[in-house]
């Protein structure tokens, strides 16, 4: 039988005898009318536990039924506007109270309290534990030490919030559709579905603490009791793992996007991946030696740097008509680096009227932004130095260059602003035009078109609250280039430092559709993998990791290849080295894992997507280090 409150479509009413008699009765007529209101009104309102009235009572009313008759029609239309409204406010209620220790209200919990109170009919209530277990002394000097060291300020989420989130008013009595529990306590309030994060393996903030200590991946699991077989499961990225405020920022911002999207999603849509083992609990003493070890740590860091001349990025690149990388499992690039007051990174190639381009991020160390330049790369092997073409007030990167329908457009990164902008050129390739805002209200990153079944689609990474950007991908659809762009249902579609953030233009290998993305698991920028797109639809995303990019001791996060140009970027200590040997490795069984948890904030199923667009890029390294750290 359908349901009305499941958006079947169907009208439940009474009787079908009782249809045909009131047809041609007014007295029963009004009495089968209210009948069949307050059938609706008790069937909804007992979605969990229906009415006791007999099956006969619940049977299907068709839009078909008894055409012939005005009342019928009539009695129809009352009935299918009063049903979707209360479909509509049933399905969009929701109950949801926040468990929260009364000697940890923190930041991240107003952030999840303040996203879930925008959801038109949310209620969102809090409830403190009876008891407390407050975060260790050793632990809030450490973040206070931090904060002197690095500039770390304000509104950090581990920063006390109290009176904010105290003033949220109380569960209701009768108890909630939601609980989340941030407390560890028992006993929790009531309510139908539990959803309990833990930072891997322990609850509350210092299973984060645990893992930086243990050497551990970082992994958020959320236990939902709507689908006890399977967790929900994220991988957050670390700006620096030996600072703690910026890896709290960025894990706890993560927890709160999973969070939200288990609450966004059908419980069976996604597939949980494969779940760590338990951390152990650091002692005081460890986590003491955890504060000294970092500032030591930091110190000879800044001393080798000052010796070594620091750790930048720089660009490489190779003509081979022939083959690529991934053909020849390995190949020797030129290294392109900047001047003393810039770096180079993000590549992209771009042949025009016979003529090699390499479009770069120029990143200039007295404006602290970076800009797009042009590198002309002649096939007997110079290139010329990088020229600025195109530079605004705020940041740019990531030069995506492509042609459509005969002109030339660049869609750079400007997530500093909090849009993603397409320009038009004008005079190729030394002057650009803007010539429209696609998306606005984001702050998104290395935004990387594909043409894909007649549309657009815009693989992109946002930053969310605190974090990195690194660990999330978001989606986006358009008939045109322009727009209007539809973010995907299942958006952000993947939580996983490994596999999210772009790193280059879709490409066509071997008959399949690989999407560079680049590894930031243990540090930002760490290689380039190549995962093959398994399901790309309006609700659907599906990729495995088939191959991957090692530069030896450097990193790598972009890579491209067009018209037998093929580049990468680097990062480490390459001032003055001019070539580096690159390979490429094919992933086997023995990282089932990885193909695994690439999927598991993805749903199943879906077509091979067609041919591809275009590029990708980053940067970052320690906050001492780094003269800047890429969003």
């Amino acid at each position: 039988m359908n349901d009305v409150a499941g958006g079947s479509g169907a009208v439940l009413a009474a009787d079908r005898t009782d249809m045909d008699r009131s047809a041609h009765n007014p007295p029963l007529r009004s009495q089968y009318l209210a009948r069949c209101q307050l059938t609706i009104i008790l069937h909804v309102g007992s979605r969990r536990a229906r009415s006791a009235t007999t099956p006969k009572d619940y049977l299907i009313w068709p839009r078909t039924a008894h055409p012939q008759s005005g009342i019928v029609a009539l009695g129809w239309g009352l009935l299918s506007k009063l049903s979707f409204f209360l479909k509509s406010g049933v399905r969009s209620t929701m109950r949801i109270c926040l468990s929260l220790d009364p000697s940890r209200t923190l930041r991240w919990h107003l952030w999840l309290a303040e996203a879930l109170a925008e959801v038109p009919g949310n209620d969102v209530s809090c409830a403190l534990a009876a008891g407390s277990r407050p975060l260790p002394v050793v632990f809030r000097l450490l973040l206070q030490l931090e904060r002197l060291l690095y500039g770390y300020r304000v509104k950090g989420a581990t920063d006390p919030v109290e009176a904010a989130l105290r003033s949220l008013p109380p569960p209701s009595a009768d108890g909630v559709d939601v609980l989340i529990d941030l407390s560890g306590e028992e006993p929790l309030p009531s309510g139908r579905r539990v959803l309990t994060p833990l930072f891997n393996g322990l609850a509350g903030e210092i299973g984060v603490m645990a893992a930086l200590a243990n050497d551990q991946d970082l992994l958020i699991e959320l236990h939902d009791t709507a689908r006890p077989s399977e967790s929900w499961t994220a991988r957050p990225a670390s700006v620096d793992r030996e600072v703690f405020a910026a890896t709290l920022d960025s894990v706890l911002s993560c927890a709160v996007a999973l969070i939200l999207k288990a609450l966004r999603e059908e419980p069976s849509s996604a597939v949980s991946g494969v779940s760590g083992p338990p951390a152990a609990v650091p002692s005081l003493g460890a986590l003491s030696a955890i504060v000294y070890g970092t500032v030591a740590s930091k110190a000879l860091q800044f001393l080798d740097s000052l010796a070594r001349g620091g750790r930048s990025w720089g660009i490489g690149w190779r003509f081979d008509q022939a083959a690529s990388l991934l053909d020849k499992g390995e190949a020797a690039f030129r290294v392109l680096t900047g001047d003393s007051g810039s770096f180079l990174a993000d590549p992209f190639p771009f042949r025009h009227q016979g003529q090699d381009y390499i479009f770069v991020e120029q990143y200039l160390y007295t404006k602290n932004r970076g800009c797009i330049a042009v590198i002309k790369a002649d096939r007997s092997g110079t290139a010329s130095a990088p020229q600025i073409v195109l530079e605004e007030p705020h940041h740019l990167s990531y030069p995506f260059v492509f042609e459509q329908d005969g002109q030339i457009w660049m869609i750079p990164e400007s997530g500093a602003v909090r849009n993603v902008s397409l320009y038009r050129a004008i005079e190729f390739p030394y002057r650009w035009k803007r010539e429209a805002c696609l998306l606005e209200g984001i702050e998104g990153y290395d935004t990387t078109p594909l043409r894909h079944e007649g549309g657009f689609w815009f693989f992109v990474s946002p930053r969310l609250w605190r974090s990195t950007s690194w660990d999330v991908l978001s989606l986006y659809r358009a008939e045109s280039l322009t727009g209007p762009w539809t973010p995907h249902a299942a958006n952000p579609v993947l939580l996983d430092a490994a596999l999210s953030r772009p790193a280059g233009a879709v490409i066509r290998h071997g008959g399949r559709t690989l999407r560079p993305v680049q590894d930031c698991a243990r540090r930002y920028g760490g290689a380039v993998t190549f995962c093959r797109i398994d399901a790309l639809g309006a609700s659907e995303f599906a990729q495995t990791p088939v191959g991957r990019i090692w530069s030896g001791p450097f990193g790598c996060h972009t890579y491209n290849r067009r018209s037998g140009l093929e580049v990468i970027d680097l990062f480490g200590h390459v001032r003055g080295l001019r070539e580096v040997t690159t390979s490429y490795q094919l992933l086997g069984a023995d990282v089932s894992t990885l193909a695994q948890h690439g999927r598991s904030l993805s749903r199943p199923g879906g077509q091979p997507v067609g041919p591809a667009a275009a590029p990708r890029k980053r940067r970052a390294s320690s906050p001492i280090l780094a003269r800047k750290i890429k969003g």
